[in-house]
């Protein structure tokens, strides 16, 4: 089964938000030069991967709700 794209943009993001701290961290202790200019970036891996991450905890939620049937 193919994954639909917005399950694979919710996974992405989720990775981003999960992983974009450490990535910084990595760029810090390489290279100066290479902080500074990720400094740009920072906000937006924090906007992108706190929507990524509400998005796969949305639809996780979802998906429990519809696999639940109301007994009688």
């Amino acid at each position: 089964m193919i994954p639909s794209p917005k399950h694979v943009l919710e996974s992405w993001s989720a990775l981003i938000g999960m992983w974009g701290s450490s990535y910084f961290a990595l760029l810090e202790a390489i290279d100066v030069e290479l902080a500074a200019a990720a400094t740009v970036l920072e906000w937006p891996f924090v906007v992108i991967g706190a929507a990524g991450t509400g998005s796969v905890l949305l639809s996780s939620w979802q998906a429990s709700r519809r696999q639940q049937r109301p007994r009688r």
